[in-house]
């Protein structure tokens, strides 16, 4: 797992794609209704978990991982440890959740599962990843798109 740290660096300046609750980015409102739905979301996201999680275990059938879960990391983890490492990122205040970044080294991509977003976020994927990631994530009532330049 040498060299996890730079791979990581690396990949977070690739292109992004976002399998999200939204069909695509929420404009800013002066209200700012967005932030009281998040709210609401991120109080409720029981199924939203288990989404993720699907989709996470879905593509572990298809390619192979190196995971880096806080201190830990490991290459195709056993799907056990794969689960905990997964709903460890949803444990505690909503604020202050844990995340993950996998790689996907057969195809140079990643995926980042953080606690507190309301997405995930999937990185340099190629043609047939994206492919996979939009079927996924339409089976599980998501969507997948480009995210926005920062």
């Amino acid at each position: 797992m040498t060299g996890i740290i730079e791979k990581i660096d690396a990949l977070l300046e690739r292109p992004r794609y976002l399998i999200d609750i939204f069909p695509r980015t929420v404009p800013q409102t002066d209200d700012r209704r967005y932030f009281e739905i998040e709210e609401y979301f991120q109080k409720n996201r029981g199924a939203l978990n288990e989404k993720f999680c699907s989709i996470i275990l879905k593509l572990y059938c298809y390619y192979d991982f190196w995971v880096s879960a806080g201190d830990e990391a490991a290459k195709n983890p056993r799907p056990e440890q794969l689960v905990e490492w997964i709903c460890r990122c949803f444990e505690g205040d909503w604020r202050k959740r844990d995340y993950m970044n996998i790689i996907l080294p057969g195809c140079d991509a990643m995926m980042i599962l953080n606690g507190d977003d309301l997405y995930m976020i999937l990185c340099n994927p190629d043609q047939r990843l994206r492919e996979l990631a939009a079927q996924l994530a339409g089976a599980e009532g998501l969507f997948f798109y480009k995210a926005p330049e920062p």
